[in-house]
């Protein structure tokens, strides 16, 4: 900024006018997660035999998402006999997990077959 515009920035007003650009740009977090049950109903309207699950808590807040779509679903009789299951941590003010399964199907591509977001691996978001 100093060489670019001429404007002095210390490290923590770039870090702020960073987070308030991406939020311009990407929305608010707690607005996309208020959007998730309109997203997985559109889902389940789009491609129907899909299975889509959205648990919340008491108070209403999110907890798990799972989503298999039904061209996996029926593409799967078509593949190896090999599951891969992989996860990663979200990295957001909600962190969280996201878990998912893929196989290879009979001309050696991948086949994503679902993937699930959960507040964490354990054995509840497991089931």
């Amino acid at each position: 900024m100093l060489s670019e515009h001429g404007v002095n920035l210390t490290y923590m007003q770039a870090w702020r006018a960073t987070e308030k650009s991406l939020e311009f740009l990407r929305g608010h977090l707690a607005e996309s997660y208020s959007r998730l049950p309109s997203y997985l109903y559109m889902l389940e309207k789009t491609y129907p035999r899909s299975v889509v699950k959205l648990q919340k808590t008491e108070d209403d807040c999110f907890l798990y998402a799972f989503v298999t779509l039904n061209t996996p679903i029926k593409g799967w009789e078509h593949c190896r006999p090999v599951l891969l299951v992989d996860g990663t941590f979200l990295k957001s003010a909600y962190r969280g997990i996201m878990l998912t399964t893929s196989t290879m199907d009979a001309t050696g591509s991948i086949l994503p077959l679902a993937y699930v977001v959960a507040d964490s691996e354990n054995n509840a978001s497991w089931r």
